[in-house]
């Protein structure tokens, strides 16, 4: 609920989650004594308490910090006390274009995409920064791991995580007739791949995973917990792309980073 809510319904007489009414103000740098100053509290139950305003001078002082605003985007979201409930109203993706010697920003949105270059027919999207930078290296260790890789036309996309999953790229993805997925064999890079998918149910995208990983798997030191296995079984019944890549990961109870596909 919004700061603003909370003072409504308290100037209202309504009884609010006070706890969690004081976990928003102390985010904005009210202590807990300026608090106690402005209201006294009366519990109704475990979540519902009853509040009075004790002192109306630092009451209409929160009035005018916390006012009520049409929640429209994110800029309005702020001004009412909680940017982080409402999303951008733009992605962005950092692309390095197909012929191109350096890469630009995209921007999409509701109304498509906003590119400065002509996209091209294939996207590669590649998880982690060091190998997006190292693009020559990351394109020769691809065509020396698949021998059908071909980079003509190829746009590659920096993953930046799972922000590329965004909703808003939903028109950016679908306008490559393919995509490939170069990322983590970890519970990320199955849940950037696997968000992917849900957004786009694109026909022709795959998680690349390279001959080497088996050998590279071996001596990870990133070990597999038995707490990531329950993910990874609904990873492997929902997304068949994804098995061959979890059983090799459940085979050596390892993970793995694709910055050491750098080092092969």
């Amino acid at each position: 609920m919004y700061i603003y809510k909370y003072l409504e319904n308290i100037k209202s007489g309504k009884p609010i989650n006070f706890d969690s009414f004081c976990k928003q103000l102390r985010l904005k740098e009210y202590d807990d004594q300026t608090i106690l100053r402005i209201f006294s509290t009366q519990k109704i139950s475990r979540l519902s308490y009853q509040v009075s305003i004790i002192d109306d001078k630092l009451f209409a002082q929160l009035l005018a910090d916390f006012p009520k605003y049409s929640i429209i985007n994110r800029v309005s979201a702020a001004r009412a006390g909680d940017s982080h409930k409402h999303p951008v109203s733009q992605a962005m993706i950092i692309l390095w274009p197909s012929q191109q010697s350096h890469p630009v920003v995209v921007l999409n949105d509701v109304n498509g995409i906003k590119s400065p270059v002509a996209l091209g027919k294939r996207l590669l999207i590649i998880e982690n920064q060091e190998n997006f930078v190292q693009k020559n290296e990351s394109l020769a260790f691809l065509k020396h791991q698949f021998s059908d890789f071909n980079d003509e036309g190829l746009d590659i996309a920096w993953g930046s995580g799972n922000a590329i999953s965004n909703r808003l790229n939903k028109a950016f993805f679908n306008h490559y007739p393919h995509i490939d997925c170069l990322l983590d064999l970890d519970i990320g890079g199955l849940t950037t791949f696997a968000n992917i998918c849900e957004l786009t149910s694109h026909p022709r995208i795959s998680f690349l995973l390279p001959s080497c990983a088996d050998e590279q798997l071996k001596s990870s030191k990133m070990d597999l917990q038995n707490g990531h296995l329950p993910t990874l079984r609904k990873f492997r019944e929902n997304y068949p792309l994804l098995k061959p890549a979890i059983e090799l990961m459940i085979h050596h109870k390892k993970m793995l980073e694709q910055e050491t596909y750098l080092l092969d």
